[in-house]
């Protein structure tokens, strides 16, 4: 093999553990919600028939989702109403069988009420990368997900009509208006109240949907990291949302299961090794 083509190489792989470096440096984001004509709660603290959808955009592992927290507004978009956690042992139980040691990057994680089925936790994403099944995990309020119990910020999971915000925190919110630790947060409200603006501030105006949200109607991102929302009566939950969505959670999938950036530093290394052989003169 000639110098240039070794050179060609060894830049190829610099260039590859550079992008996915880079791109797995978020973590996971709100992706869809559905409100409901209900308000039964269920003894579960989130009406029954709503869910909330997360993607993750960087391999997260159970102690790192177990460490934040999520769930909504009141609303007037004001004030923090309910604040939940995943559960560890539910999260190691779907994990450990994957033969993973982390929840790959693509996952959609739902968080629903116990009207919409049990449980779905047969995630293999590695055996069956084609499959969306594969890469969803299904959590019932209450059990997958439970109300956070350190929280002194007591309330549920209730997706307004005229306004809520569903959000996701690196920790606990030390008060019912502390936003600071907001990784991600999607919502609707004609109005913003404290929580909305913060979201605006934070994230971007297209973060909240500025209308009312009739029941029984999902809110959902049509875009990947840059959000574009909209609303509809049918939701996608546990699935992708189609088109530039669909394309986005694709493409974070084949880099997830792409050689980790180690393995390609390695053969990095290999390369250069034999481009400093060849410059060596020969003995005889």
């Amino acid at each position: 093999m000639t110098r240039p083509l070794f050179r060609y190489f060894a830049l190829y792989f610099v260039l590859v553990a550079t992008t996915l470096a880079t791109s797995r440096a978020a973590s996971i984001v709100v992706n869809e919600y559905k409100n409901s004509n209900s308000s039964a709660l269920g003894g579960t603290k989130m009406v029954t028939d709503e869910y909330i959808e997360f993607v993750l955009t960087a391999d997260m592992t159970v102690a790192q989702l177990a460490a934040l927290t999520f769930g909504d507004s009141n609303e007037t978009t004001s004030t923090l109403q309910g604040v939940f956690q995943f559960d560890t042992a539910t999260l190691t139980s779907a994990l450990a069988p994957s033969g993973l040691s982390a929840f790959k990057a693509g996952t959609i994680i739902v968080v629903k009420g116990n009207a919409l089925g049990s449980e779905n936790l047969s995630y293999n994403p590695l055996g069956n990368p084609t499959s969306e099944d594969a890469w969803n995990l299904e959590l019932v309020a209450g059990l997958g997900a439970k109300d956070h119990p350190e929280t002194t910020i007591n309330g549920d999971i209730n997706i307004a009509i005229n306004g809520d915000v569903l959000w996701i925190a690196s920790g606990l919110p030390s008060s019912n208006t502390d936003t600071s630790k907001f990784i991600s947060a999607i919502g609707h409200d004609t109005n913003p109240g404290a929580i909305a603006h913060a979201v605006i501030s934070k994230f971007g105006s297209s973060n909240i949907l500025p209308s009312t949200v009739g029941a029984s109607k999902a809110v959902y991102n049509t875009a990947g990291d840059i959000v574009s929302l909209t609303s509809s009566t049918t939701g996608s939950m546990g699935t992708m949302n189609g088109g530039a969505n669909s394309t986005w959670i694709n493409s974070i999938r084949t880099t997830s299961l792409a050689p980790e950036p180690s393995r390609i530093l390695l053969l990095f290394a290999g390369a250069q090794a034999l481009i400093l052989r060849r410059r060596r003169p020969d003995p005889s």
